[in-house]
């Protein structure tokens, strides 16, 4: 009972969320700049926070390259399985890879292991973000469209708040030591705390509100998530013990870190960028990542009792 005592306040705004949907609460079309405000000031003010704070060993760099390759990696799976099970919907192998952190994994992050812990759950995460950004979009936009430019993703990459506002609190980690914090500055970070704030009720308002499950296509749906957890338990488990605790003897915290990001559900930007075709694919990808919300939630509860 003491571990979802934690979680319990972003169960009840995911609740929430839900019930608002129920309720049509909002109009439609007003949900995504809710979802802009998460992704173009919160959760890059939470960012910024984060990284301006957090201390790195150069050593750590490695995992960078590692989460990107276990992204690649799961992609390829994906593609092995679509293969020999004979699955249609040219998605699943997308399915595989990438992290949905920004907008759900670190709000459970935060309820567990607190907010002062961000900036280590976020580095272990750029490496998806890297991922997301230069490959997984690109394989949507051309599975979707047929074609995809190379300076396509780099603005996408360079121009996102989420990455700017990373890359600005790593800068600003840099020239702490060497600046004199007035009231000036004081005031300038209590704002982007109280903007950060922001960050974890409106993500799981939205979430809450934005889960829809259709019975079309539901066990296709189950099958990806579940050989999805399946696979990323072992590597998880595999690069913790190995990788973080056995070469790089990294703290704990960042174990946790792996974890929570591999139970994640696949990046929500899918279901945006998805065609529907004639498999169906569009409700597939939907189905799927809002069932994958709520397992997540009950395997991180489960994760954070039993694993340490």
């Amino acid at each position: 009972m003491t571990q979802i005592l934690p979680v319990l306040p972003i169960l009840l705004l995911f609740l929430l969320g839900f019930l608002l949907q129920r309720a049509r609460f909002f109009h439609e079309d007003s949900v995504p700049y809710l979802k802009r405000i998460v992704t173009d000031l919160a959760l890059p003010s939470l960012l910024f926070r984060a990284f301006s704070t957090l201390a790195i060993e150069t050593r750590y760099l490695v995992i960078l390259p590692v989460v990107f390759a276990l992204c690649a990696v799961m992609v390829l799976l994906g593609k092995l399985i679509a293969r020999l099970f004979r699955i249609k919907t040219p998605y699943f192998p997308i399915m595989m890879g990438g992290f949905e952190m920004g907008m759900f994994g670190y709000a459970l992050f935060i309820a567990f292991y607190g907010q002062e812990q961000l900036g280590k759950a976020a580095f272990i995460a750029l490496g998806q973000v890297l991922f997301v950004f230069t490959v997984l979009i690109t394989m949507l936009i051309q599975t979707r469209d047929g074609k995809q430019h190379t300076w396509s993703w780099l603005s996408r990459f360079f121009t996102s708040p989420i990455i700017l506002g990373a890359l600005a609190g790593i800068a600003a980690g840099i020239v702490r030591p060497s600046v004199t914090i007035g009231p000036l500055l004081q005031t300038l970070g209590t704002f982007i705390g109280l903007l950060g704030d922001l960050t974890v009720p409106l993500i799981a308002i939205t979430i809450g509100y934005g889960i829809r499950i259709k019975k079309t296509g539901l066990a296709l749906s189950l099958a990806t998530i579940a050989t999805r957890k399946s696979l990323l338990l072992v590597f998880t488990l595999l690069l913790n013990r190995y990788v973080i605790d056995g070469w790089l003897h990294m703290e704990s915290i960042y174990r946790y870190a792996m974890l929570v990001m591999c139970l994640t559900p696949p990046p929500f930007i899918i279901s945006i960028l998805v065609r529907d075709d004639e498999f169906g694919s569009s409700d597939y990808a939907s189905n799927t990542i809002s069932l994958d919300c709520i397992i997540s939630i009950i395997l991180v509860m489960l994760a954070a009792a039993i694993y340490h």
